[in-house]
């Protein structure tokens, strides 16, 4: 006879699972994950209906799902209303909650929260803390936006001190008075659930439950992407019957185990007691978020932890922190800085009687997985990150029409560390345009943007060593579903190992070097040939004037190295209305001895795509070029890059011949599914011939354009 589940003596699993879709994620990748996990799932619980399970779906994914899964979103609100399942709320986009403004963490929970309370008849109480990121000020945020509860991972709870057996309830934390109580999520159930035996994972579930206290609860809380998507799971899971299985040994364990969902555990179980976490995510976090030497080291003693060695040193080891992610990749640190910086804009605009159109933007380009890279794409996938560009720049197009009523002529600009790194940025911009410059990296260009199209041309991704490059140059093992996803390291494509390059700077545009006249221009575009000089890491010394009409960016920088002495100029101009800029060059020859050479301009551009049918280079040969060809195109004054799919042409013109240098950016990261190459931009170096006596000096000039094109 089951027992009471009510009663304090029961034995308690609470099962949560979180499934996320990213902001800008393919539609068919969507589809896939409803297809092979979220339904099936359902479906199977179904079956079960004393079984009972606590879900998360981020508010991008739940409105898809209610948008082109009828079916499944039919399902659900079935199990919802019945009591088998309770939903939580969380950030409506998944945003990484401690890298946002209080505004914004309260926006966020809030207009989930609606959502819910609108699909469900019910508000949420708990909620899913995205990647489980957790500062210490959090408790106050969560607190004023009515959350209640939410799981965490037992490692937080290790690290605070509470020791591993008495993991097995609900603690509660506070800042200032202001409380939320927290679930400790098991490790060992994550490594367990669906990959092993099912028997050997209810008795594990029977030792985390062992202890004689009220409610002693086992708790799993992990990605539901792993009951079908991950690779060989939907076959181990569904069709060899993992989880139908798991649901009947619970049932068959009735007289002493019980499943209950977060809401009827908190208001059931007493506390354990209080605890105040540090700074953590889950463990794996730890070794991403360091560099690459360090992040092999962490990654060895995690493997010894899972082994079951070392585990005595367990609660004193933290790994990085999910800000490390900010020092590892510049580009993360941009986006995050450009997000509170449009985060500003947006609510003064709102301050003004702006409507709620640009906090959506905002909110979709917070979206956390652009700003970090693990064991999937993140940072890496290209189509993402385009997404939360598009998604900033149209927050900030509809707050400057507010700030700038309405108006279509305008020009602002503003200087300063702009992207908190310890240097000075200039921002540029108009109703067309934007550019961020670099002063303290030779004036370089890492945005360009074209806000009324939501398109950004400028964020490629720089080639970096990662931790796992090393493991994956002897390739490695499949991953079928019986074990867990952080074993997998597939080459996905061979050719993954010419993609290992590391750069030696941020990839950005209007990057200068000088070569020595007699360098091959094929030396030059293999990078098998140093420049004698660069202005990548230099001080570029600039003077901003303005007009109602133009913004002028006037910048001095030293070339100099090896045996010549230059000096350059560089001016950026652009008008207040048009896509369009204009560089002028200054190179000077200071030393006392004759500089004859190479003058290069280098241009980081993305395209999304190497080898779309609707993006090609014209005019650099008789046909059409894809854009992950690579060659040297010698006595050229333009040069065209087509782009249907974002319906824009960009041309570059000179104003004397150039060699034009062009090859694809390529990256090699671990994905799901393995290691992959992707393809981040176009990297295009124009080489202008000079010579240049003491004391002399040649002028060029550049022109960039962006003309409409007809889609593909």
């Amino acid at each position: 006879m089951a027992a009471d589940p009510s009663s304090p003596g029961r034995r308690v699993l609470l099962l949560c699972l979180h499934n996320h879709q990213p902001v800008g994620n393919f539609d068919s990748v969507l589809g896939e994950a409803n297809d092979r996990s979220y339904l099936p799932f359902l479906e199977t619980l179904a079956r079960f209906p004393a079984i009972k399970v606590t879900l998360h779906y981020s508010g991008h994914l739940l409105r898809w799902i209610a948008e082109n899964r009828p079916e499944t979103f039919t399902l659900l609100k079935e199990l919802v209303s019945r009591g088998q399942a309770e939903i939580l709320g969380g950030g409506i986009y998944e945003p990484v909650l401690p890298l946002l403004p209080e505004r914004d963490r309260r926006g966020q929970i809030g207009d989930l929260a609606d959502l819910v309370g609108k699909v469900f008849g019910r508000r949420p109480r708990g909620m899913w803390l995205a990647e489980r990121v957790w500062e210490p000020e959090l408790s106050a945020s969560l607190s004023a936006s009515g959350v209640e509860y939410l799981p965490l991972d037992d490692f937080h709870f290790l690290r605070a001190g509470i020791p591993a057996e008495e993991l097995d309830g609900v603690y509660v934390t506070e800042t200032n008075g202001a409380m939320v109580r927290l679930l400790p999520g098991s490790e060992r159930l994550r490594y367990l659930i669906p990959f092993r035996d099912v028997e050997e994972t209810l008795r594990a579930v029977e030792a985390l439950t062992s202890r004689n206290v009220p409610y002693p609860a086992a708790i799993l809380a992990d990605d539901g992407e792993k009951f079908g998507v991950w690779p060989g799971t939907y076959d181990s899971v569904y069709r060899q019957g993992w989880l139908r299985r798991f649901f009947e040994g619970i049932a068959a364990r009735e007289d002493w185990l019980g499943t209950m969902t977060f809401g009827e555990y908190v208001a059931a179980a007493p506390l354990r007691g209080k605890v105040y976490l540090p700074s953590c995510s889950y463990i794996e976090m730890g070794e991403w978020a360091l560099p690459p030497a360090q992040a092999a080291r962490f990654g060895g003693l995690l493997h010894d932890f899972l082994a079951g060695r070392q585990l005595e040193v367990k609660p004193f080891v933290q790994g990085g922190t999910f800000r490390g992610f900010l020092r590892k990749y510049e580009e993360a640190n941009q986006l995050h800085k450009r997000m509170l910086w449009v985060s500003r804009r947006v609510k003064e605009a709102s301050d003004r009687g702006g409507g709620p159109e640009a906090r959506d933007f905002l909110y979709r380009a917070q979206c956390n997985d652009v700003y970090w890279h693990g064991i999937f794409g993140g940072l890496y996938l290209n189509h993402l990150r385009e997404a939360a560009y598009a998604n900033l720049l149209r927050a900030e197009e509809a707050s400057d029409r507010i700030l700038h009523g309405g108006k279509d002529g305008w020009t602002e600009a503003a200087s300063g560390d702009l992207d908190a790194d310890g240097g000075e940025e200039a921002i540029l911009k108009t109703p067309d345009l934007t550019l961020l410059v670099h002063g303290h990296d030779g004036g370089a260009l890492t945005e360009i943007s074209l806000p009324r199209r939501g398109v950004a041309l400028g964020h490629v991704l720089t080639r970096r060593e990662e931790a796992y490059h090393r493991k994956f140059r002897d390739g490695g093992a499949g991953f079928d579903g019986r074990t867990s996803i952080g074993d997998l390291l597939v080459l996905k494509d061979p050719a993954v190992a010419g993609a290992l390059a590391v750069d030696p700077h941020q990839r950005a545009s209007l990057r200068e070097a000088f070569y020595r006249e007699g360098d091959a221009a094929d030396g030059i575009l293999d990078d098998k040939i140093a420049p004698l000089c660069a202005t990548a890491g230099r001080i570029a010394k600039g003077k901003v004037t303005r007009s109602s009409e133009r913004i002028r960016l006037a910048m001095q920088v030293p070339l100099r190295g090896g045996d010549v002495d230059l000096d350059l100029g560089k001016v950026l101009s652009l008008d207040a209305a048009g896509e369009r800029f204009e560089v002028r060059y200054r190179l000077r020859n200071g030393g006392g001895r004759p500089a004859w050479g190479k003058f290069v301009s280098e241009w980081n551009l993305n395209f999304l795509s190497g080898s779309g049918p609707d993006r090609w280079y014209e005019g650099i040969r008789e046909g059409n070029e894809d854009l992950s060809s690579r060659g040297v195109t010698p006595a050229l004054r333009r040069l065209r890059i087509v782009d249907r799919w974002r319906r824009i042409a960009v041309e570059i013109h000179a104003d004397r011949d150039f060699t034009l240098l062009r090859y694809p950016v390529e990256t090699a990261s671990l994905s799901e599914t393995g290691v992959e190459k992707i393809h981040q931009g176009v990297c295009l170096r124009l080489l202008f011939p000079a010579r240049l006596g003491p004391g002399e000096f040649e002028d060029y000039s550049l022109f960039l354009f962006v003309i409409p094109v007809a889609s593909h």
